[in-house]
């Protein structure tokens, strides 16, 4: 690890310091992005996937809603164009739970039992529509128009019987012409005439066919004449045969045509008949159908006790049967849609808990996913925050690092700097001769000037003890002085020996690096680097301390 930072300058280490911890931050950054980027997959896949489920359930509730709302309305008012607005609500809805099924292969079940149940809806459903058709969408339609025009012919037929009024005043007239022969008083001839020209009257406003009218007039012309003239002979006062005559027998050609169309209380009767007809179409109750059957049966009752043609009755009954047979249809027909309306409210009764189920279901799985992504974030956001803190610690470590990298080295050229003031250590600085760092150069520059200083020194000490051998050695008269000299002498040769030899191994190292720059630069020339340089200076500075300790001696 030394090693490699004496391989950077202060420059490279700084920018490394700086580049690792814009990594960390970066990475930090990366992190936080990517974090960010799957909660908000999340939070997508939510809204794709849990949202539009939602919507979706929402969306079958509102059309099943919707159908129902239309169902309700056709059969209020058996509008077809209602008819095609269910067609066309129940497909939106099929079409909302076939996208469902196609979002979420999980809801396939509960989309298989919405298709099933809204099929059977809809086949319920037309099956009404279809039930209708028959019964009648409106009044003039259906089994409703049939029995209505059978009720109309019967009401028609019922006028041409409704002679009632007119008997009244035929039997009024008879009164009044019994009063005349009793009591032989010309008011009673008035009287006659009155009620003569009233009968005329009632005769016009029935709804007697016009050949019927035409011969009760006539009846009615020849009756007065012949009234007439039996009035002249009861007011004469003479003998009136028990008042018999002309007139009598045309009064009773009157009375026959009267009663040959006399059914009493025909037109009441199919009154009565309608009114109850329509209490059962406004409230559907069985009460009403056996009080038309108990009319009818009376109205049977009384055409048969009538003196009308045969024909006539049968004609009667053939038209109150025809009646009852297309009213009891009818009945039927409702009692047949009442019970398919039934079974489409069951099958709605099937639909409406499934949508509303899917819509929990939706609810209750996007509750559930929001918590579980917030919950996440939550976990992915401590995680982050971890990170951030484990980055910045790491970046505080490695400025630590690179700054005691700097900083232990100066330190200890400081010491070594403020030693070589005073004495002579020995110790050095730790370098790397292949480094390119800027302190490991200045540490490489202070040994060798410690290196150089030491050699200064040891050359000053050895040149001072030599020249105080010398001096010794002259001055000295006994052989021991002489001696111990001489041995002074040869200890300084042999501290200049060692000086040499120390100075000769830088040299030999520095020529072998010298040798290694030489070869790679003649193989490459574009391989040399600044640590060549500094290499080549080393060995100069130690060339140049030999041949200046040679050239002392």
């Amino acid at each position: 690890m030394s090693k490699l930072a004496t391989r950077l300058t202060i420059g490279e280490k700084i920018g490394l310091g700086f580049g690792l911890v814009g990594l960390i931050l970066l990475a930090v950054i990366w992190n936080y992005d990517l974090t960010l980027g799957r909660v908000l997959q999340d939070y997508g896949r939510l809204q794709d996937v849990d949202g539009a489920r939602q919507i979706h359930a929402f969306e079958i509730e509102r059309r099943l809603v919707a159908a129902r709302g239309a169902e309700e309305r056709f059969l209020m008012s058996r509008d077809l164009a209602l008819a095609d607005q269910v067609r066309g609500e129940v497909a939106a809805l099929e079409a909302e739970v076939d996208r469902l099924a196609a979002l979420d292969p999980d809801a396939l079940g509960t989309t298989d039992a919405l298709h099933a149940q809204s099929q059977r809806f809809l086949a319920r459903f037309e099956a009404i529509v279809e039930a209708w058709r028959v019964r009648g969408l409106d009044e003039d339609s259906g089994l409703q128009g049939a029995f209505r025009e059978r009720a109309h012919e019967l009401e028609d037929l019922a006028g041409h019987y409704d002679v009632d009024r007119p008997y009244r005043l035929l039997l009024q007239i008879r009164r009044r012409e019994k009063d005349l022969g009793l009591r032989r008083d010309p008011a009673y001839q008035a009287q006659v005439h009155q009620l003569i020209a009233a009968l005329k009257s009632a005769v016009a406003a029935s709804e007697l066919s016009p050949p019927i009218k035409a011969q009760l007039d006539e009846e009615i012309a020849t009756y007065r004449k012949a009234l007439d003239d039996y009035a002249g002979v009861v007011l004469a006062n003479r003998d009136i045969d028990g008042g018999k005559g002309p007139f009598r027998d045309t009064a009773h050609r009157i009375e026959a045509i009267l009663d040959a169309h006399l059914i009493p209380d025909m037109k009441v009767q199919i009154l009565q008949l309608r009114r109850r007809e329509k209490d059962y179409l406004l409230r559907r109750d069985a009460e009403y159908v056996a009080m038309v059957d108990r009319i009818a049966a009376d109205i049977r009752s009384q055409v048969r006790a009538s003196g009308i043609a045969d024909d006539e009755k049968d004609r009667l009954d053939a038209l109150l049967a025809a009646y009852e047979r297309d009213f009891h249809a009818l009945v039927e027909q409702d009692a047949r849609i009442a019970s398919l309306m039934q079974q489409m409210d069951e099958a709605v009764a099937s639909i409406t808990p499934l949508a509303q189920e899917n819509l929990r279901q939706a609810r209750a799985r996007m509750q559930e996913m929001s918590a579980r992504i917030d919950a996440t974030s939550a976990e992915k956001a401590r995680l982050s925050l971890g990170v951030a803190a484990a980055a910045l610690a790491l970046g505080a470590i490695l400025a630590l690092v690179i700054t005691r990298r700097i900083v232990r080295p100066v330190r200890d050229m400081a010491g070594l700097l403020d030693r070589l003031t005073h004495e002579n250590p020995t110790e050095r600085i730790a370098t790397d001769p292949k480094g390119r760092d800027e302190i490991n150069a200045m540490a490489i520059s202070l040994n060798t000037m410690a290196d150089h200083k030491a050699t200064f020194f040891h050359w000053w000490r050895s040149s001072m003890q030599e020249a105080i051998a010398l001096r010794d050695l002259s001055a000295g008269s006994g052989l021991d002085e002489r001696d111990e000299a001489t041995e002074e002498l040869r200890l300084a040769a042999m501290s200049k020996l060692q000086q040499l030899n120390s100075i000769k191994g830088r040299i030999q190292r520095d020529a072998g690096r010298v040798r290694e720059i030489g070869e790679r630069i003649q193989t490459d020339p574009s391989s040399a680097r600044a640590e060549d340089g500094a290499a080549l200076v080393s060995t100069a500075t130690d060339i140049g301390t030999m041949l200046t300790v040679i050239d002392d001696q």
